[in-house]
Order: C-alpha cells, then sequence, then structure tokens
C-alpha cells in the first residue's frame, strides 16, 4: 500500500506499540520478540509515541534497530502534543514544544530520522501554522520525513492542508484516529475527506481493545468485571464499550463467526481495511499468542457471505447509535450514546 499520494510503501497492517515497556502490556524481551515476529511476517510499518509509557516504547523500539538490522526496513512513525514532563511547556504542538520532544524521541529511539511524525491531537491554543512551520523545517533538516495527524477533526486538518498549500509547507500526508464496528464514525467525513486528498488513513482500535474478539463476552453481564488490567486502568474498556447495545453487536459478530468458522478478529479486521481510504490499520499485541492470532486471522480474506452479513450488523449499530463526530481537542475517538 501507498502511505496516501506519497511514493513510499507500507503493508496493509501497522505493528502499534502502546503494550511496549507498558506495566501493563509486556516487557522489552517480549516487546522484541513481537517485533521481529511481525516483521518477518511482512509488517514493515511500526507506530508508537513519545508518551507511550512515558517514552519507554520508544526506547524498546530504539535498542530493538540498535541490536539488529531492520531500521531501514521500517517505516517508523511516532508522535508529540502529549504531556512528556512536568514543564509548562512539556505538552502542546508549539515550534518549542515540538522541536524539543522531537530531539528527544530521536535519542529514544537511536535514529537519525522519524519517518512519519503525528501530531498526536489538534492543539487549541497554538496556530496550525506554527505548527506546520516547525515539521515543516524538521523536514527540511533530514530529522522527520512526512508530516501526520491524529484525532484531529476534519476542519481543523481541512485549515491545515490549506495553510500548507498558501504558506508553501509540507502538508499532512496520513490521518489516524479511532475506527471499528463499535466507533465507525471516522467513516461519516473523514474518510471520504482523506481519499479526496490523497491522505493515508491509519485507524487505530480495530478490534476495539480487544472487544471484537469476543473474549469480553461474558463480562457485559451487569457489575461483572472487563478483567484486572482493565481495573488496573481505571475500568476504560467498561466505561467506553460495557453496554448491552455493543453486547448484542459483539454477540451478533460472534454468532456470524462460529456459523461460517471465520475467527472474529478476521471479520473486524476486514471490515475495517476495506473501507475505500483505509491504508493500514494499527492492531497492538502483549504476547506472541496474540500476534500469531492477527497473523493468522490476516493470511487470508473473510468469505463474502460472512462479511454480508458483519456489514448488515454494523449498519444496524450505526443506525441505532447517533455519532458525535469529530473528537474535540485532546480526545481520542468519538463518542456514541444511547438513543433515548
Amino acid at each position: 500500500m501507498k502511505l496516501g499520494r506519497t511514493g513510499t510503501k507500507v503493508s496493509n497492517l501497522c505493528l502499534g506499540s502502546d503494550n511496549f515497556g507498558n506495566p501493563y502490556g509486556c516487557d522489552q524481551s517480549t516487546s522484541h520478540q513481537i517485533m521481529a515476529k511481525a516483521f518477518d511476517a511482512g509488517i514493515n510499518f511500526i507506530d508508537t509515541s513519545d508518551s507511550y509509557s512515558i517514552g519507554d516504547s520508544e526506547r524498546v523500539i530504539g535498542n530493538f534497530f540498535r541490536s539488529t538490522s531492520w531500521r531501514d526496513q521500517v517505516v517508523l512513525a511516532t508522535k508529540y502534543r502529549s504531556q512528556v514532563g512536568d514543564g509548562i511547556n512539556d505538552i502542546g504542538a508549539s515550534r518549542y514544544h515540538i522541536v524539543r520532544t522531537v530531539e528527544a524521541s530521536l535519542k529514544r529511539l537511536k535514529t537519525d530520522r522519524i519517518d512519519l511524525l503525528y501530531c498526536h491531537s489538534w492543539d487549541s491554543e497554538t496556530p496550525i501554522e506554527e505548527t506546520l512551520r516547525a515539521v515543516d523545517d524538521l523536514i527540511h533538516q533530514g530529522k522527520v520525513l512526512y508530516a501526520g495527524a491524529s484525532n484531529f477533526p476534519t476542519w481543523v486538518l481541512a485549515s491545515a492542508l490549506w495553510t500548507s498549500d498558501i504558506r508553501n509547507l509540507y502538508r499532512v500526508e496520513a490521518i489516524q484516529s479511532v475506527f471499528n464496528i463499535l466507533q465507525p464514525g471516522l467513516a461519516i467525513e473523514m474518510i471520504p475527506f482523506a481519499r479526496k486528498h490523497g491522505i493515508a488513513v491509519v485507524p487505530y482500535s480495530p478490534l476495539a481493545s480487544g472487544m471484537l474478539t469476543g473474549k469480553h463476552l461474558d463480562a457485559f453481564v451487569s457489575d461483572s468485571k472487563f478483567g484486572d488490567r482493565d481495573d488496573l486502568r481505571g475500568g476504560v474498556l467498561k466505561r467506553r464499550y460495557g453496554d448491552d447495545l455493543r453486547h448484542d453487536t459483539v454477540a451478533k459478530l460472534k454468532s456470524v463467526s462460529d456459523r461460517y468458522n471465520e475467527p472474529m478478529i478476521r471479520l473486524a479486521l476486514q471490515w475495517v481495511s476495506e473501507h475505500d481510504g483505509v491504508t493500514a490499520p494499527i492492531f497492538g499485541a502483549r504476547r506472541i499468542d496474540q500476534l500469531d492470532g492477527v497473523l493468522d486471522a490476516w493470511s487470508e480474506p473473510a468469505s463474502e457471505e460472512a462479511m454480508t452479513e458483519v456489514r448488515a450488523i454494523a449498519d444496524e449499530f450505526q443506525a441505532v447509535e447517533p455519532m458525535n463526530y469529530p473528537p474535540q481537542s485532546g480526545q481520542a475517538g468519538v463518542t456514541l450514546r444511547r438513543v433515548a
């Protein structure tokens, strides 16, 4: 797959690294095993952020690249904008913050360049031209190859493209936001807009944090738990997905999976990837067996009969749930509310 309108080619899956170096994820040894197996399987696209595990995700990736020959075979994406320190300027999309945080990321990643640099979310306090000019300078210096945006509303991305055009600045070439059957808002405006303007769409959480694998079906029962890991993280899965409508939707997908002998991972990933304009869904893994499950599911397409039913289930969900899209500043993804 081409990365949007650029000449750079990436695999049709991207390895996410939020779990790397994360106390709720996996240690460095397991992370390195996951990277090695994913790259050996043909994935050449990896996604991280300066804020993941307070920089430890980048450190883990940097240590892997230093000890192997993979660096020049992999398209490496990272991000800035999130809080990465206690200082008043340790957050945001200002020139001051961008230059400093990119230098820090380069050191942690043990590389001389960042292939794709995302702004992690829209910073309404910083003029978009300041952000674009700072990244433009870094591109001219060879420290960054391409600019990206994450969790931007469509109108902000449009403003960024217009500013780049009239100021003759390098433009955003990729957009990253949440997109899955249970959070489908990206398809309303952003995907058609990005497709029209040649911007790569790199959606994260295509499996809805594991919900669309079916492993949490029993947890939907009232007052039950989504596991100790979710409790340690403040119950984010229960807040985001713990309602009857999502339970029913996942249960219907499980029924399709069982009847057609198609892994739920395959059905969920294929629903995301078949949207025209989507480049490479980002998936994560904490264990080798989780990676194996994704690679096995992605080894062949689901039947058209199964996908016809999956699309109908997704359409039914969207018809019931109105979508609050696009996300606001600092808010990742879409929020769906039940109809009264």
